[in-house]
C-alpha cells in the first residue's frame, strides 16, 4: 500500500487528485491540505510515503513545504506539480538529492495515468521529471556544449531524455516503437559516449538522473 498526502489550495484540483488516485487498489489517501503550512503539519502526523505538493500555495510554497518535509523525513517522496518549466525550481527541489523526487508539470497531467506513474515511481526511490522539462533542459546542455550529452546522436538523445523522465526500458520501447533490446543497446551506447561507469540494467536510472543533474546544475550556474 502506498499511502499519500497532497496539497493544493484548489478545491477542484484536490477533488480530481482525489478521484485520480482513488482508482488505485494499492494507493491509500491519509491526507489533503489546502496550503503549504497544513501539509508540512499532515506530512509529520501522518507520515505518508507520498507527498503532492502544488508550486504555489498559501502560507508555504510547494517547494518550501518541500523542504520542511525532507528536513524531518528525507525519505519520503515528494512530487512538485507546477506550471512553471523555471529550471531553478527544479534545482532547489532536487539540492539535497533526486532520489525520491519528481517535478512534473500540469499540461503532464492531461494524461490521467501520468500521475499514476509518477506515484508508483517515487514510492520506490526513482527521480521523475517531467518530459517537457527534460527536452528543455537537455537542449540547454547541447547548446552549451555539454561533454557527452552534446555528443549523442538523436537516437541516444531520445532514449537518454526518456530514462531520465523515469521511463522504463518497456515503456521506452513502446513509445519509440523498438524492441527493449534495442532500447538497452542505445542506452548502452549512450552512457559510454557521455562517461557514465557501470551503467547496467539495476541501477542505470539512478546513474543516469545523478549524471544529468549534476551537468544541468553546472550550466545553471554558469549562466547566472
Amino acid at each position: 500500500m502506498i499511502r499519500i498526502i497532497f496539497a493544493d489550495d484548489s478545491q477542484y484540483i484536490r477533488e480530481a487528485y482525489r478521484r485520480i488516485l482513488e482508482t488505485q487498489a494499492h494507493f491509500q489517501i491519509v491526507g489533503i491540505a489546502e496550503d503549504g503550512e497544513e501539509a508540512v503539519r499532515l506530512a509529520k502526523e501522518q507520515n505518508p510515503d507520498v507527498a503532492i505538493l502544488d508550486i504555489r500555495m498559501p502560507k508555504l510554497t510547494g517547494i518550501e513545504a518541500a523542504g520542511q518535509i525532507a528536513s524531518t523525513n528525507p525519505d519520503m517522496g515528494i512530487i512538485i506539480i507546477s506550471a512553471y518549466d523555471d529550471l531553478n525550481y527544479v534545482r532547489e527541489l532536487l539540492k539535497d538529492g533526486p532520489k525520491g523526487r519528481a517535478y512534473i508539470l500540469k499540461t503532464s497531467l492531461d494524461d490521467i495515468g501520468e500521475l499514476i506513474r509518477v506515484v508508483e515511481a517515487v514510492s520506490d526511490g526513482g527521480t521523475v521529471l517531467d518530459p517537457e522539462l527534460v527536452q528543455k533542459l537537455v537542449r540547454l546542455l547541447v547548446e552549451n556544449d555539454t561533454p557527452g550529452i552534446s555528443n549523442l546522436d538523436a537516437s541516444e538523445r531520445e532514449v537518454y531524455e526518456l530514462i531520465v523522465g523515469g521511463f522504463a526500458d518497456s515503456e521506452i520501447a513502446r513509445t519509440l516503437r523498438v524492441s527493449q533490446e534495442e532500447v538497452r543497446a542505445i542506452s548502452a551506447s549512450a552512457a559510454a559516449k557521455i562517461g557514465i561507469a557501470g551503467f547496467d540494467d539495476v541501477d542505470k536510472r539512478g546513474k543516469a538522473v545523478e549524471h544529468f543533474i549534476n551537468r544541468f546544475t553546472e550550466v545553471l550556474y554558469e549562466t547566472e
